[in-house]
């Protein structure tokens, strides 16, 4: 992927309609500078012929936007849309094939919850691997209730040293505008946040917030 690199990565979550997706997606990318923000999307539930349509209709709002896009799991599809990426699931596939796939220059991702998941992406070639759970997480719909255990930001401290920078390291799991300047200071290059955009009543000053305490460290 050309351009710079995106700070504040939107991971869209299946519970929360489509609409607001795009309205938050829409609201943060304004907020920021050209390249800073990028969307994930990541859908397991749906069926493909509907994934491909909101797929294609987050492409023309990041490309408009200049955004970036990245279609979890599926690289073809990722190919099909003309996103800039795909991201994988720990263990979930050979960042050379996905390559492969997408067939250009394109960005790698991949899911890292212990530090031999950072090593194995990492050797693989990924361009970024999201470290996860950060901190504690629950879901955005009280359709899925939950949570998760942080790891806390030692864990980003420890794949930044595994990294060795050979690929850039974001934080996963409970980021918020509280929560990012800990993340910049523990070494993340970025944050992908899934809650904390989403459930927002302000998703560009949220977004807005997050980067800057990137851009003061």
């Amino acid at each position: 992927m050309n351009g710079p690199l995106p700070r504040v990565l939107l991971v869209t979550d299946a519970a929360v309609s489509d609409d607001l997706i795009v309205d938050c997606a829409r609201r943060a990318a304004a907020a920021l500078p050209r390249g800073a923000f990028g969307v994930q999307l990541r859908d397991k539930r749906r069926p493909l012929v509907s994934l491909r349509v909101f797929a294609w209709q987050l492409r023309r709002l990041t490309r408009a936007a200049g955004a970036a896009l990245f279609v979890n799991g599926n690289p073809q599809l990722a190919r099909d849309v003309d996103a800039d990426g795909a991201h994988l699931g720990s263990g979930a596939g050979d960042v050379q094939c996905v390559r492969a796939v997408l067939a250009r220059a394109c960005w790698v991702s991949v899911a890292a919850h212990s530090d031999g998941d950072v090593r194995r992406a990492v050797d693989d070639g990924a361009d970024a691997v999201l470290v996860s759970p950060v901190f504690a997480t629950r879901s955005v719909s009280a359709a899925r209730p939950g949570s998760k255990a942080g790891r806390g930001v030692a864990a980003i401290r420890s794949a930044c040293a595994v990294a060795q920078s050979r690929s850039f390291v974001y934080a996963l799991g409970g980021v918020s505008v509280d929560t990012a300047p800990a993340c910049a200071d523990a070494g993340a290059d970025g944050v992908a946040i899934i809650r904390g955009l989403l459930a927002s009543a302000e998703p560009g000053r949220a977004a807005r917030a997050i980067h800057d305490a990137f851009e003061t460290r």
